[in-house]
């Protein structure tokens, strides 16, 4: 399972106003990792996906993803909602699905 702690570690957060938030966005990239590579339980490799997706998630809070915006002549420019890096360390995890 993701730590809490390694999370508020890489962020710089030392005080418990996070937890809610961060545990929202723990359990979400835990049932994402879970979903997309079609397993039960996560293993040390996977969780420490979970922990470099909820950091993510929890940077980009506000932002809604967007990665360029300009004002003159309204011009956004958004961010998949997973990065490439953590969707291709999944890859590797995941497990065929019989049917």
């Amino acid at each position: 399972m993701a730590s809490l702690t390694n999370i508020k570690l890489i962020i710089g957060i030392s005080d418990d106003s996070k937890d809610d938030l961060l545990n929202l966005y723990i359990s979400r990239a835990e049932s994402f990792v879970k979903q997309y590579c079609n397993i039960e339980e996560l293993n040390e490799v996977q969780s420490a996906i979970v922990e470099d997706m909820t950091v993510y998630l929890y940077r980009n809070n506000g932002i809604e993803n967007i990665s360029s915006e300009s004002k003159g002549s309204l011009s956004e420019t958004y961010r998949d909602l997973i990065p490439d890096h953590l969707i291709k360390a999944l890859n590797s995890h995941k497990r065929m699905r019989y049917i």
